[in-house]
């Protein structure tokens, strides 16, 4: 008994290639997911329905800024903070798409984006805004495919009064800034900066099969016909 463990030592000593997994052990690895079927026309289909709530949902963020500006900066807080998610949130129920804003300097702390627009704020940090490019792209996650947009915010002459200088900013909008937004980060801005990103994400889903013609499609069987000898 003595020399059969000895034995055993010196194998293992020496470099001896461990055993193979039994039968039992292999059977609990799983075998690898077959590669993902891509589908063009499905990639394309949400990539533009992407790009389109990207749009709306810009172009009903600024048209109801600039509104409320002529109004004076203060009508313009309000639209920020009391209207602009209400206005997110009707883009993602009309379109289907999961779309936002995002940042590096938050003024609203529920603006903070997901990972993959964070990735691109920080990659094109302290770019001004006409050369942090519009990403457009469908990409494969653990989660499936899906249609990615971000469209640059780039900071106006008229933004400033509220994300300008903050030696610059009047007291009155100074106090409102303070008291809406206690931990506000938003400021510093010159014209020409990038100030955010607008962005939109849908999952990709495959493409729906083409409805058989009834004219050439084969009749069915009649129940009531006898059966045909082969």
């Amino acid at each position: 008994m003595t020399l059969i463990l000895l034995s055993s030592f010196l194998l293992a000593a020496c470099g001896e290639a461990p055993q193979a997994p039994g039968p039992e052990v292999a059977a609990l690895t799983p075998p690898p997911a077959p590669p993902e079927k891509v589908d063009p026309k499905a990639d394309a289909l949400a990539l533009a329905k992407a790009t389109d709530a990207g749009a709306r949902l810009g172009a009903a963020l600024k048209g109801r800024l600039t509104q409320a500006m002529v109004e004076g900066p203060g009508a313009a807080m309000t639209a920020c903070s009391d209207e602009a998610q209400g206005l997110t949130a009707q883009v993602r129920g009309e379109s289907g798409v999961r779309v936002g804003r995002a940042s590096l300097k938050l003024r609203n702390p529920t603006n903070s984006g997901p990972d993959w627009v964070q990735a691109w704020l920080t990659a094109n940090e302290g770019k001004p805004g006409a050369e942090a490019a519009l990403s457009s792209e469908v990409t494969t996650t653990p989660d499936g495919r899906f249609a990615r947009v971000i469209r640059p915010i780039t900071v106006e002459a008229g933004c400033l009064t509220c994300h300008g200088d903050p030696a610059a900013i009047p007291p009155p909008v100074k106090e409102q800034l303070t008291a809406r937004y206690p931990g506000d980060a938003a400021t510093g801005y010159k014209v020409g900066d990038l100030r955010g990103a607008i962005w939109a994400e849908l999952a990709v889903k495959p493409a729906a099969e083409p409805a058989a013609d009834p004219a050439t499609a084969p009749a069915a069987p009649d129940p009531a016909a006898p059966p045909q000898e082969g």
